[in-house]
């Protein structure tokens, strides 16, 4: 006899399988890679030379020094539109380099 189990939610088994297989961080970073990309735009992407996070700081390698400064002054707004467009406040502090 075949034990009827009830079904499980696709994003149960994907959450479960996401932490089996220790991916969680990778997938957070990513998602908070992607979603600073999308927030600063072309003109602010095409002066970053490198975006990383970690430990809930996000860091961004600004190559032009008036846009490290200009973003530097705003980084309070900058945050807070990060974390409302990931959705919660995954990110604690922007650090600009």
């Amino acid at each position: 006899l075949m034990k009827h189990h009830k079904p499980k939610k696709l994003d149960a088994v994907l959450d479960s399988l996401i932490d089996k297989w220790g991916i969680r961080e990778r997938i957070e970073t990513a998602k908070v890679i992607e979603a600073w990309a999308n927030l600063a735009g072309p003109q602010i992407n095409g002066v970053t030379e490198a975006v990383w996070f970690k430990n809930g700081r996000l860091f961004v390698h600004i190559i032009s020094p008036a846009w490290r400064q200009e973003l530097y002054m705003r980084r309070a707004e900058w945050l807070r539109r990060l974390n409302e467009e990931l959705e919660t406040g995954r990110v604690e502090e922007i650090v600009f380099r």
